[in-house]
Parts: C-alpha cells; sequence; structure tokens
C-alpha cells in the first residue's frame, strides 16, 4: 500500500495522534528548545493546528499548562535516578532529546503512525540517536509494550502524559494492568500527571484568566475532542473530577491498589522550573500560577510489596487477531477474530476499502462471535464502515466486553445477538 494511503488509514482509525502535534505546536508556543524544529520537519501550521481555540488567551493558557508539565515531568524523569525513559505515548515531543543528553537511554513508544513519522525527525535532531528508539504499539495490549522494551535488562521510568484522559474504563484498567506487568519484569516507576489533568487545567486557566476561564476551558476541551474524535467526555475513573477531589482521589487510589499497585503524589510547585511561557504573563499572574499549582500534582506509581494484583485485575492474554471477507449481492461480510486495537484496526479498514472499490456496498454484517475484544479504535473502525453503507450494518454474535464497548458510541440494543448501527 502506498504510504499516503496507509496514513490517511491509520490516522481514520487512531485520529487521537492529531492531539500530539497541536500539543508539539503549543510547546513552540512556549519556547520549548527544538519544539519548532521538529514542527517545521512535520511541516505543521501552527495556525492550522490552534485555529480551534477561541482566541490568543486561550492558545496561552494551552501553552502554559503544555510547558508546566512538560518542564516538571523531565526534571522527574531525571531525578528518579533510572536511566531509562520509556515514553508512552511519546509524541512528537523533544523529550527524546532531552533524555539522551543526559545520558539516559529513550525509548518512545507510540501508535505505528507516530512512531514511523517521529523517528527520523528526532535521529536527524539528536547529538546521540543510538540511544533512542521508537515503537508502534498499542498501550492495551501487552504484547506490543513488552516487545518494544525486550533487551532491556535494568529499571525503566515510564511516563504517560496526555494519553489516560482518552480511554474508556476498561482501556484504562487494560493500560494499568499493562504497566504494572512491566514494572514486574523491569522494575521501576511509573510517573504520570493525568489523574490531576482537569484539575491543573481548570486551576491554570482561573488563575491566570480569572472570571473567563471557563469559556477559555470549554474552548479547549471542544477542540482536544474534535481533533482526537474520543469515544468518552475525557473522563473515566482514572481522572480525578475537580468537582469533587477528595471522593474521586479515593476512587483513582483503590484502581491502583486493585493492581497491586501504590503512588505518592508530588506538588507541581516544587518540581516546576522557571518556564519559557511566563515572558507573556504579567508578575501577578505568574504569582498566581504558582500558587495554584501547590494543589496540583504529579503521581509516582511503583509495585505494592504488600498487596498482590487482584484476580479480576489480572492481563488480558493477547488474542491473535484474524479476519476474513467477502462481498455477495451488495453486502459485506466479514468475520472477526481475537483482538482488534489500534494495531489492527486499520488493516480493517484496508479491507474494506478493497472490497469497495471492487464491489457496489449497500450493507455490511459482521460477524463478532469470535471476536474477543475491541478498543475505541475498533469501534471507530466499524463506524467508518457503518456511515458508508445506505443499508445500515448488523453485528452478530457479540458477547458481552465487545457489547460495553460497542454501546458507547453510535450501536444501539442487542435483538437476539445482533447489533445494529444505522
Amino acid at each position: 500500500m502506498e504510504y499516503e494511503a496507509e496514513h490517511r488509514i491509520q490516522a481514520q482509525a487512531n485520529p487521537v495522534f492529531v492531539t500530539a502535534k497541536t500539543a508539539v505546536c503549543l510547546m513552540e508556543q512556549a519556547g520549548i528548545p527544538d519544539a519548532g524544529a521538529i514542527a517545521r520537519s512535520l511541516g505543521l501550521d501552527k495556525d492550522e493546528f490552534l485555529h480551534g481555540m477561541a482566541d490568543f488567551n486561550t492558545v496561552l493558557g494551552n501553552a502554559l499548562v503544555v510547558e508546566a508539565k512538560y518542564r516538571t515531568g523531565c526534571s522527574l524523569i531525571e531525578d528518579s535516578g533510572y536511566h531509562v525513559s520509556v515514553d508512552l505515548p511519546c509524541g512528537y515531543t523533544p523529550k527524546a532529546l532531552r533524555m539522551t543528553e543526559k545520558g539516559m537511554r529513550f525509548v518512545g513508544l507510540d501508535l505505528p503512525i507516530v512512531a514511523e513519522e517521529v523517528d527520523p525527525i528526532l535521529r536527524s535532531l539528536a547529538k546521540q540517536p543510538e540511544r533512542m528508539s521508537f515503537h508502534g504499539i498499542d498501550a492495551t495490549n501487552f504484547e506490543s509494550l513488552s516487545s518494544a522494551l525486550r533487551g532491556i535488562d535494568e529499571p525503566v521510568c515510564i511516563t504517560t502524559e496526555g494519553m489516560m484522559m482518552y480511554f474508556t474504563d476498561e482501556e484504562v484498567d487494560a493500560v494499568i494492568s499493562n504497566i504494572r506487568g512491566l514494572l514486574e519484569e523491569h522494575g521501576g516507576c511509573w510517573i504520570t500527571p493525568d489523574p490531576e489533568f482537569a484539575l491543573q487545567f481548570a486551576l491554570s486557566f482561573r488563575s491566570v484568566f480569572g472570571e473567563s476561564s471557563l469559556a477559555k476551558l470549554e474552548s479547549a476541551r471542544e477542540t482536544a475532542q474534535e481533533q482526537s474524535n474520543v469515544v468518552n467526555r475525557l473522563s473515566n475513573s482514572f481522572i480525578l473530577d475537580a468537582t469533587d477531589v477528595p471522593k474521586s482521589l479515593r476512587t483513582v487510589e483503590t484502581l491502583l491498589q486493585r493492581h497491586g499497585l501504590k503512588a505518592e503524589r508530588v506538588s507541581l510547585a516544587e518540581h516546576m522550573p522557571e518556564l519559557n511561557i511566563y515572558r507573556k504573563l504579567t508578575p501577578d499572574q505568574i504569582l498566581q500560577f504558582k500558587e495554584a499549582m501547590r494543589q496540583c500534582h504529579f503521581w509516582i506509581i511503583t509495585l505494592d510489596d504488600t498487596r498482590k494484583r487482584q484476580e479480576e485485575s489480572a492481563m488480558q492474554k493477547n488474542q491473535a487477531f484474524g479476519m476474513s471477507h467477502t462481498v455477495k449481492t451488495g453486502n459485506f461480510q466479514m468475520a472477526l477474530r481475537g483482538r482488534v486495537d489500534s494495531l489492527s484496526a486499520p488493516r480493517i479498514l484496508e479491507a474494506w476499502e478493497s472490497e469497495k472499490s471492487a464491489s457496489a456496498i449497500e450493507r455490511a454484517e459482521i460477524d463478532c462471535s469470535n471476536l474477543e475484544y475491541i478498543s475505541s479504535a475498533g469501534v471507530r473502525v466499524l463506524l467508518v464502515i457503518k456511515e458508508e453503507c445506505n443499508q445500515g450494518m448488523v453485528l452478530l454474535g457479540v458477547n458481552a466486553s465487545v457489547a460495553k464497548a460497542l454501546a458507547q458510541k453510535g450501536f444501539t440494543g442487542a435483538n437476539e445477538g445482533k447489533w445494529t448501527a444505522f
């Protein structure tokens, strides 16, 4: 398949990667070293990627949040004492350059579309490219994660930033379980600001913009939703509710405990270096922002030796993906088996486009009786097919786990094992 077609299909299955390009544009706005060079290598027009934000101040607020998390996260990685930085997702940030210049090994994990695109760019900018590697993975797929870290024989510092809020609760559970598995294999820690991402956004915007912050926050949220085409509302059981922090804090801690993990929360204010973006703020805004960050934290998560992983949190076994398909009198018939996630979902679109180019198709019938797991990317691909079928789509033999994923977007009620989407 030609590169352009493959890129388009991967983008349809996994549009969330667009938010990573927005992030590097915001980093350029904040003056983070090498962000501009990366954006230019990607051919990004920052006006295009930031156009959904209401005004200059909304861009400024987002750049402030992005730089605070990026610089604080880098400092915590460097202070962790570990020599291998595993970034999930790595996106298009200059973190690989900073970590390798500090003498660390950097392993960037992201969707294949991102890993393939960012690898040559960062290698061309790096002084020590041999210290970095990039791998296409699915965060819910343990085998893909474990394979990417094969050959590493020392503890790792795993970071997730800007990822967890895009998952459903079921996907969150799988990702936490997989990170637990990596820590069991290698040792080390997991550092993330994601549980408090909504709180940090709210407090950052309020500290800088006061009463006008709500409208700007909503603009930022709508931009992220539009770019990523997420199933949920950027919220799940791993994300603190800014309106009830104590209750949601207990929920996240319980979730981690169920996986045999424990967390230490460290204040952003105590670990945040001086930011370049301050040059665009008034002294009062800077003071208020620094004070607000005392209420926001990164989470440093490690194995809890006093707790075992609970039975229901055990890692999923990765079922091999498979499919067969044909077209009969305008009816696209496909049978799926095993696991459909970010790695396998584009193959379904490839098959669909191949059949569609050869035949007139009015209806789709998907046999899911051997389908054991489907991620948001898989659901998104089925919806793409459905939208191009004038007579709709029927899914047969859907199990309870798959049904839960389907019910979250576009697919309605089961009738004798049939799920429909019109």
